[in-house]
C-alpha cells in the first residue's frame, strides 16, 4: 500500500493539472475531452457489464452521447431558448434504441442497460458544457469549479473522518468500507471547503451563510450518492475497479463517479439561486 502512494499522488497531480487546463480553455477543449471521456467510460461500462453477460449497444451509446454534447452547447440555448435541446437529444436516442432492438432481436436487457448508461454518463457530463458558460464565459469557470471542489472535499473529509471515527456502516451491502461518521465528515469538510473557496472569490458567489450551507449539503450528499451508485454497479458486475485508467486510482469511472451527480445538481441549484 505504501509503495502505491507515490504513484497515486503523482497520478492525482497530473490529472488535476490536466483538468484545470481543460476547464480554463473552455468549450473548444472541453468538448473533445468529454467525447474522449465518453468513449473510455463507455468501454469500462461495456467490459464490466460483460462479466454479467449483459451487452451494451456501444455504437448507439457513443453516437447518442456525442449528439447530446452537441445539443448541450450554450449557443443553441442563447439563439433558440424555446427549444429543449437536451430533451430532444434524449427523445431521439430513445427512439433510436427502440428501433434498433425491433430490428436486431429485441434484447430488452441490452436496451435497458444502454439507456441506463446513456443517462449515467453523457446525460450527466453534458451539464459541464452548460456550467462552463453560466452565467457567462468568464464567470463560468468559477461556477464549474463548485461541484469539483465539493466532490473532492467530500471524498477527503469522508476518508479521514471514517478512518478516525468510523463505526457504523453506511451501506454495508454496497460499500462495506463507508461509514455514517465518514459521511458526516465529508459533509462538514465540503462546507468548510466551499466556505473558504467562495470567500476568496466573494464577488462571484454572493451566497449567504444559510444558502451556502444548503448548497454544500446537497452537493456533498450528491457526491456520496454518486460514489455509492458506482459501487453498486461494480458490485453487481463483480469487479473491484471499473478499469485501470489511472495508475493507483482504478478506472476512469472510479475518478468521476461523484461528479456525475454533482454536475447536474449544481446546474439546477445555480439556476434556482440566480
Amino acid at each position: 500500500m505504501k509503495d502505491e502512494l507515490p504513484t497515486r499522488v503523482l497520478s492525482a497531480l497530473v490529472g488535476a493539472g490536466l483538468l484545470l487546463l481543460v476547464l480554463w480553455a473552455g468549450t473548444p477543449l472541453i468538448l473533445p475531452t468529454l467525447v474522449l471521456v465518453l468513449w473510455l467510460g463507455g468501454l469500462e461500462l461495456r467490459d464490466m457489464l460483460a462479466r454479467r453477460g449483459v451487452a451494451l449497444n456501444l455504437p448507439l451509446f457513443f453516437l447518442g452521447g456525442v449528439l447530446l454534447f452537441l445539443f448541450s452547447l450554450p449557443p443553441l440555448y442563447w439563439h433558440f431558448p424555446q427549444v429543449p435541446w437536451r430533451e430532444v437529444a434524449l427523445g431521439l436516442f430513445l427512439m433510436a434504441a427502440f428501433s434498433y432492438e425491433l430490428l436486431r432481436g429485441a434484447d430488452l436487457t441490452r436496451l435497458a442497460f444502454t439507456l441506463l448508461a446513456f443517462l449515467y454518463l453523457p446525460w450527466s457530463l453534458g451539464y459541464v458544457l452548460l456550467l462552463r458558460e453560466t452565467p457567462d464565459g468568464a464567470l463560468g469557470l468559477w461556477t464549474l469549479s463548485l461541484p469539483i471542489v465539493a466532490s473532492f472535499a467530500t471524498d477527503i473529509g469522508a476518508y479521514f473522518a471514517g478512518r478516525a471515527w468510523g463505526r457504523r456502516k453506511l451501506a454495508p451491502e454496497i460499500s462495506p468500507g463507508k461509514t455514517v461518521e465518514g459521511s458526516f465528515g465529508g459533509i462538514a469538510f465540503s462546507f468548510l471547503a466551499l466556505l473558504l473557496y467562495t470567500g476568496l472569490v466573494r464577488e462571484v458567489f454572493p451566497f449567504g451563510l444559510l444558502e451556502l450551507w444548503l448548497f454544500s449539503l446537497l452537493l456533498s450528499l450528491a457526491a456520496q450518492l454518486g460514489d455509492l451508485a458506482e459501487s453498486m454497479l461494480k458490485r453487481y458486475c463483480g469487479v473491484k475497479d471499473s478499469g485501470s485508467f489511472l495508475p493507483g486510482h482504478g478506472g476512469l469511472l472510479d475518478r468521476i463517479d461523484s461528479l456525475l451527480f454533482t454536475f447536474p445538481l449544481t446546474y439546477f441549484l445555480v439556476v434556482l439561486f440566480t
